[in-house]
């Protein structure tokens, strides 16, 4: 004996969950950009560094980064540029995600 089950509208519910987190990750990269702009403590003196943060929303989850060459080097000096934004992201998403 065989017994069938309609499972279509567990995947509708799944595509809901994953499309709600993906808005919560896409917000929460926005805060965290905005976080790195305003509290980055080093002298912008072309602008490029503060310009240069970013965020992406991947399929396994929240990146944020600053994409100009010298930021590690910036940091690695004591200054703020986008580690504090990505503990602030971390932070935000245990908040929207319980």
């Amino acid at each position: 004996m065989a017994v069938k089950f309609d499972f279509s509208d567990v995947d509708s519910f799944f595509e809901q969950g994953y499309a709600e987190v993906k808005a919560v990750e896409e917000k929460v990269g926005k805060e965290a950009v905005d976080y790195a702009v305003k509290n980055g403590n080093y002298q912008n003196r072309t602008g490029t560094l503060r310009k240069s943060n970013k965020y992406s929303v991947e399929d396994d989850g929240l990146v944020i980064r600053n994409d100009a060459e010298y930021a590690s080097h910036v940091e690695s000096k004591g200054y703020e540029v986008s580690t504090g934004a990505a503990l602030y992201a971390e932070k935000r998403l245990k908040e929207e995600v319980k």
